[in-house]
């Protein structure tokens, strides 16, 4: 790929609430995932492995915790002489002055519009954080070039089971364009279907048309955020549909995290999501092996570097320097970054954030349906604090 020609903007602004106590502290995109890396890794290798050196990322209202992961970009080569990464702050109208907000309105999208212009790009990639996948944006350019439309939209198709009402989904035409992107509820999809083609939020764009696009959004005082300008976008322009095959997961509430985190302990899932041509890189971290000692039992996991363990852990993802003692069973669980977990613990499907700190001979039983969450830095040391939802 010519260097320049392509730009991205990673859209950081997703729908949150349903994941907390875990996104009370942090955006959707920065959720530790997998065992070492965060959401908003995803995008960013598929960025870098596309050789494209400028990316803008919007943050959302909590978005301290995306500086502090991606800093320079320098762990995704995206700390070049040219380009970079651009953070640009939340746009929030709740606290500009009711005399102004109207006129607020008519530059809600400014920061888009300098940035595209100021890329020297003539196309970019747009992305989320909330559909973990590989996607081979080199592939996606190269469609889009070929089929010379304005813009191109890209969508999986999964099982009709797997696809809840509310989930966004592509319509398309006999000839495979996109008409449209829309809940399923309300989309043209004959119930007998079996497959259904689900939207992963990720378009590519002619520059000067979505300029031209986030400038009448302006005029008309629409702030509703770049996802609703695409969804619109669709509709308007002769839109291109790319299917992507690859493994797929989405995080919109603590089940889909929990769930999607198991999938990992699946080889196969593993493998195509981490080891297809396309690396996945993360902030690097130089960091000791985990120790087992010889008492340990570890069936079926995820570790991360660091981790010092001494019980019985099966079926479960392990992030970086957890601690877990003697007589400690956990199962089905996700422990993150700094746990500590007690001697004669019973964890199981639960999901501990980073640097809690859980007693001795406690039980923490959740289900998998409904995983049982301990928020960030928590300290739980008596049964009676272990609050089941």
């Amino acid at each position: 790929m010519k260097k320049n020609r392509l730009c991205a903007i990673i859209n950081l602004i997703e729908p949150a609430e349903a994941l907390l106590p875990l996104t009370e502290q942090r955006p959707l995109g920065t959720l530790p995932f997998a065992g070492r890396y965060r959401l908003l890794d995803f995008p960013l290798s598929c960025i870098s492995n596309a050789g494209i050196n400028t990316v803008a990322l919007f943050l959302p209202r909590n978005g301290r915790s995306v500086g502090d992961h991606v800093r320079s970009g320098k762990d995704w080569d995206l700390d070049s002489l040219r380009g970079g990464v651009f953070t640009f702050p939340y746009n929030d109208l709740a606290v500009v002055a009711a005399q102004q907000q109207a006129e607020a309105r008519h530059h809600f999208y400014d920061n888009y519009i300098q940035f595209l212009r100021k890329s020297g790009a003539e196309y970019v990639v747009i992305l989320g954080t909330q559909n973990v996948n590989n996607i081979d944006i080199s592939a996606l350019w190269r469609y889009h070039q070929q089929r010379n439309n304005e813009m191109t939209t890209v969508y999986k198709f999964l099982p009709a089971e797997q696809v809840a009402a509310d989930d966004q989904v592509v319509t398309l035409t006999e000839y495979g364009k996109a008409t449209s992107i829309l809940p399923l509820a309300e989309a043209n999809i004959p119930a007998a279907a079996t497959m259904v083609p689900k939207s992963l939020a990720i378009h590519m764009i002619d520059v000067r048309r979505l300029i031209e696009l986030l400038q009448e959004a302006n005029r008309q005082g629409q702030a509703g955020g770049l996802n609703l300008v695409l969804k619109h976008a669709v509709m308007q322009n002769n839109t291109s549909a790319f299917e992507y095959t690859g493994f797929q997961a989405n995080i919109r509430s603590i089940q889909d995290f929990y769930a999607a985190n198991m999938q990992m302990l699946l080889e196969k899932n593993y493998q195509a999501l981490f080891f297809s041509k396309q690396q996945i890189l993360t902030k690097v971290k130089n960091e000791i092996p985990s120790f087992f000692s010889r008492d340990s039992q570890v069936e079926n996991c995820l570790v991360g570097t660091g981790s010092y363990i001494e019980g019985a852990v099966t079926h479960s993802v392990i992030f970086r320097n957890v601690l877990i003692n003697r007589r400690a069973r956990i199962s089905d669980s996700v422990i993150m970054q700094g746990s500590r977990i007690g001697a004669g613990t019973v964890i199981e499907h639960a999901i501990l954030d980073k640097s809690v700190v859980i007693g001795p001979n406690l039980k923490l039983i959740g289900t998998a349906e409904q995983p049982l969450v301990i928020g960030k830095g928590q300290h739980v040391y008596q049964q009676k604090e272990v609050v089941t939802q």
